[in-house]
């Protein structure tokens, strides 16, 4: 049989554990398969992309130049993009099967790939979050390092038949014992207890500080050296030192390293006295196999997957039962999903006390064990166990009958895909719910096809005149975004989420550029927000937004089924959801606070985006005399100074402050602008003034609609114009004349006047 080949997909460069991990494992795999590699990740020497970008990497060797293959970037529109690396013959050939060795939830995981696949990985809990574990069934087979995870991954529900341990390894050249290695933290004849990782309540590092400060009095001759920073801790503290501090744990006998090299790890590990690790959970824990390899006397809770190589060695600290992981009292990284372990820290201290006062006895111990540690998870030994594993996978998928694979997503509109060698024809319809045919291609194996319309459509897909596939959102992760950062916009459309989420049961989440204004709403509890541009998982995607194309036309048919500018500003949202239009209004996070004002007051909002929708200042001022005259307070809420007379301008206040001012006001009067939406979102009555579109383009409910029916007038509603956003004076009929912007300047003061008074007799 010739040689296997195999694609593999992970983090291959930096200094994580998963680095070390998938490095280690691919470059001895190489020896027995013809490998290539595509890379996620980039290292400190990273000066961007170039035929050979990571040669300045300390740890770089020729053997990884004739591993990588591609390596994946973010492009300018925020995708990523796979781009070749270190080119030669030897990795052009055509792969067997693919290796995805990953964290749980990367991207690599959710990606699309020819041929048969295997995921590799290491988790900490007891459950794997829910998306991902869905997503780990449609591998053809997955790798975990541990029975322990095998154990969990099968009592979640994964297929016993399709899982397979394979055990991580550990560099025996570089840690073993060695009596003759020195290091200035250790030579100072003083006992010292080590710990090697980041700050996290997984690992239990504050309660393993506490304890060694607990066991151990003052005048002892016994020291704790961490290396324990965690610059993304999300805990607001920039360091170590302030960590300590904060929680109480400022000690002299604490020697904090900050992320010493790799050498000085290595020569620390092995001339210190004790390795001290109590996490409440460990997919591995190579700090852990690297200490007992070295020969040095090593501390760990008995549970999940480092009990692989630790069981029965060491001196484990009893388990006192799980809890789940939600529980977690500080910083953490994980999801919260399953359970830990959590240890007896009464139990460790008695554990740390016995092993400072037996050193000997346990450092004896513990060279003997190093020896079987080496020998049976050498990188050697672990990468024949791989190679194994790979064999009999090939065999597995080589006795299966040859034929393609039919992959269906609707990620960005509906996609069909054929992978496979048996070449065969297929004819691909997209077709809507009334059966109109939207697009058809003919393509063959190893081909895909696409429908370019991105809005919701209750897609039927046939191939060779048979369905296959109809598009169910029913508890699917559905990305709605907002291509608009407008408030206005943002508050028209966003009722129109809850809809969707309610008419297919779906999981809506939700990507606004003010997430603030709806997050801790009743209504929109059960919608996830995000920031836009952040990563998600999801199954299907919208954007709701105004599409133009290069000359500005509002003819993007591909993303919305009308023409935006005639129709209601809300109705964007329902087109493009596949909801029936009807206005609603489920309001906006805000709380009263006390009345800025105690005699009557008028606010008035006259800015906005273009030239065409603002109303003149000499208007503005009639306005205000004649409202000043009826005891009104005029309040101008405004970006810029407006040289209303006799008005209070409240220029850059934030958007919370100017809720409150317009929720305690007598009278609001706007135009088509954001605090005109905000305003009827508070549930309060607006004046519009607005010529410039159509009456029923805003809202229709609680509003006095102020616009002048024998002028010009509702040019932004004719599709016939095309609006030019870069150009403020913009007026597609009278630009340049006496009469630009007549919609707006016809409307006369006393019209405005006269309307509040006939709102005011009601």
């Amino acid at each position: 049989m010739s040689k296997l080949k195999i694609f593999g997909h992970g983090c291959y460069i930096g200094t994580t554990g998963y680095n070390h991990h998938t490095r280690d494992f691919f470059r001895k795999l190489s020896n027995f398969v013809d490998l290539k590699f595509r890379n996620f990740t980039v290292g400190s020497s990273w000066k961007g992309l170039s035929d050979e970008p990571h040669n300045m990497e300390s740890y770089f060797t020729a053997e990884d130049k004739k591993i990588l293959f591609q390596q994946t970037l973010w492009n300018q529109t925020g995708q990523r993009e796979d781009f070749k690396i270190y080119e030669s013959d030897e990795k052009k050939f055509v792969h067997d099967f693919n290796i995805v060795l990953c964290e749980t939830n990367h991207h690599y995981f959710y990606d699309n790939y020819v041929g048969p696949k295997i995921a590799y990985n290491v988790w900490e809990t007891t459950l794997q979050p829910e998306v991902f574990f869905e997503k780990l069934k449609e591998y053809d087979e997955l790798w975990v390092p541990s029975k322990w995870q095998r154990d969990c991954t099968i009592k979640q529900g994964y297929d016993p038949d399709k899982i397979k341990v394979l055990p991580e390894g550990v560099d025996e050249k570089t840690f073993y014992p060695d009596e003759n290695v020195t290091h200035p933290l250790t030579s100072d004849g003083r006992f010292k207890f080590m710990i090697f990782g980041r700050w996290d309540y997984r690992k239990s590092t504050k309660e393993l500080i506490e304890t060694f400060l607990n066991t151990f009095s003052p005048d002892e001759p016994v020291d704790l050296i961490v290396s324990i920073d965690n610059p993304f801790s999300g805990d607001g503290f920039e360091s170590t030192e302030e960590r300590l501090k904060h929680y109480n744990l400022v000690d002299d006998r604490i020697k904090i390293l900050h992320f010493p090299k790799r050498e000085d790890y290595v020569k620390i590990l092995k001339s210190g006295h004790v390795f001290l690790s109590c996490a409440r959970s460990e997919g591995w824990n190579l700090p852990l196999i690297e200490s007992m390899a070295s020969g040095t006397v090593s501390i760990y809770s008995n549970c999940s997957g480092q009990l692989e190589f630790a069981n029965g060695k060491g001196l484990p600290v009893r388990i006192i039962g799980e809890k789940p992981a939600s529980f977690s009292e500080y910083n953490h990284f994980n999801v919260y999903e399953g359970n830990y372990y959590e240890p007896n820290f009464n139990n460790l201290s008695q554990v740390m006390r016995d092993c400072y006062e037996n050193y000997e006895t346990y450092k004896t111990k513990a060279l003997s064990e190093s020896i079987e540690i080496r020998e049976n998870f050498s990188w050697d030994r672990i990468s024949k166990i791989g190679y194994n594993l790979c064999l009999d996978f090939y065999e597995k998928i080589s006795k299966v009958e040859s034929k393609n694979n039919i992959e269906i997503t609707y990620y960005d509109g509906p996609k069909v895909e054929i992978l496979g060698d048996s070449k065969e024809v297929y004819n691909i319809e997209f077709l809507d719910e009334n059966n109109n045919i939207v697009h058809s291609s003919i393509i063959e194996n190893n081909m895909w096809t696409t429908c370019s319309r991105k809005y919701y459509t209750k897609w039927k897909i046939k191939i060779n005149g048979q369905i296959v596939d109809e598009l169910n959102l029913n508890n699917k992760r559905v990305l709605i975004s907002f291509g608009s950062s407008s408030l206005g916009d943002t508050i028209a459309w966003i009722p129109y989420l809850y809809e969707f989420q309610k008419k297919h049961n779906c999981k809506v989440i939700a990507s606004t550029f003010h997430n603030y204004l709806f997050e801790g709403l009743d209504v929109y509890k059960n919608i996830e927000f995000i920031k836009p541009g952040s990563y998600t998982v999801f199954d299907i995607k919208y954007e709701v937004g105004w599409f133009a194309n290069d000359e500005g036309e509002w003819n993007r048919y591909e993303m919305y089924p009308n023409p935006l500018n005639s129709q209601e500003l809300q109705k964007t949202a329902t087109d493009i959801l596949g909801l029936d239009f009807k206005e609603l209004n489920y309001g906006i996070n805000f709380s009263p606070k006390q009345r800025p004002y105690k005699q009557k007051y008028v606010v008035f909002a006259p800015q906005s985006t273009a030239g065409c929708k603002e109303w003149t200042i000499k208007s503005w001022n009639i306005l205000s005399k004649f409202l000043q005259k009826d005891g009104y307070k005029i309040i101008v809420l405004s970006h810029r100074p407006m040289n209303i007379e006799n008005s209070t301008n409240l220029t850059n206040l934030n958007l919370d402050q100017c809720m409150n001012i317009m929720y305690y006001a007598d009278h609001f009067i706007g135009l088509s602008s954001g605090l005109s939406w905000i305003n009827w979102c508070l549930g309060k009555h607006t004046f519009m003034i607005s010529g410039f579109t159509d009456k029923k383009h805003e809202f229709q409910s609680n509003v006095t609609r102020i616009q002048n029916p024998h002028s010009c007038n509702s040019c932004w509603s004719n599709s016939n114009f095309i609006f030019d956003k870069g150009d403020w004076d913009w007026c597609p009929i009278w630009k340049g004349t006496e009469k630009q912007h007549i919609c707006q300047k016809s409307i006369s003061p006393l019209t405005v006047y006269q309307s509040i008074l006939n709102y005011e007799k009601k």
